[in-house]
């Protein structure tokens, strides 16, 4: 079941549909006191929140797991996207989405059968997007635009907070979104990776509306809290 099999207004598919939405980024959030973490994100306006999962294949490290993530929505109240940077995505779509994942996307970089894994995730109920590298192509997936409800343009390549951002991404999210007008879709544009308030702004003026906050936005270090982080990025993305 693709996207255009479905009602334009499916339910569980339209906050991704709000604008800006702030996604913090759980693997950088406290691990020793997670629960209290994801409360206090929740509190202070986080949209939705970002759940990263590494094989340590895909990319050289490990994040959370399908364990983590049914912790987390069991006191999430907001959306979970969940991010497979794994080598085998269609080995975790249907656990991810029976965990309490509402938007699954995976690596255009790991599979010969996308269609495929498009059909398991609309099929489950959830959303789906497809995250691209910083050096991989639009053409790699400009076929499947039409049954997408999300793409994610890493700014980074993935695996690892922290990093500084690849310039040259965020080009896509203008290429993306004349398609997008072109074609008449409605698929949102995030971003993640050194997400912080400069590239929200920019990357908002380019069409861009999903912000996963990180270690450069939300996850500061400094003293800021939650709440005047994750408002100023919600402010950076007001374009006039």
């Amino acid at each position: 079941m693709l996207q255009s099999d479905l009602p334009v207004n499916f339910e569980r598919w339209q906050w991704l549909k709000q604008h800006p939405i702030i996604a913090p980024s759980l693997m950088c959030a406290d691990m020793l006191n997670l629960k209290d973490d994801v409360q206090r994100l929740e509190a202070a306006g986080a949209d939705a929140f970002h759940v990263d999962i590494m094989d340590g294949h895909f990319v050289p490290n490990l994040a959370l797991n399908l364990d983590i993530l049914k912790q987390i929505r069991s006191i999430a109240n907001i959306p979970i996207d969940v991010h497979l940077m794994v080598e085998n995505p269609e080995s975790y779509l249907e656990p991810a989405i029976e965990a309490g994942a509402d938007l699954c996307i995976f690596h255009i970089e790991v599979t010969h059968l996308p269609v495929r894994l498009l059909r398991i995730i609309h099929s489950a109920g959830a959303a789906a997007g497809i995250a691209i590298n910083p050096a991989t192509p639009i053409e790699s997936i400009r076929l499947l635009l039409p049954y997408l409800q999300m793409v994610m343009v890493m700014t980074v390549e993935p695996g690892f907070a922290g990093q500084k951002l690849i310039s040259f991404a965020l080009d896509k999210i203008n290429n993306l979104s004349a398609i997008r007008r072109e074609l008449g879709l409605e698929f949102a544009i995030g971003v993640d990776g050194a997400i912080g308030r400069d590239v929200v702004t920019e990357a908002a003026a380019r069409g861009a509306s999903f912000f996963v906050g990180g270690t450069s936005g939300v996850f500061l270090g400094d003293g800021a809290d939650y709440a005047d982080a994750i408002g100023m990025m919600k402010k950076a993305a007001q374009v006039k």
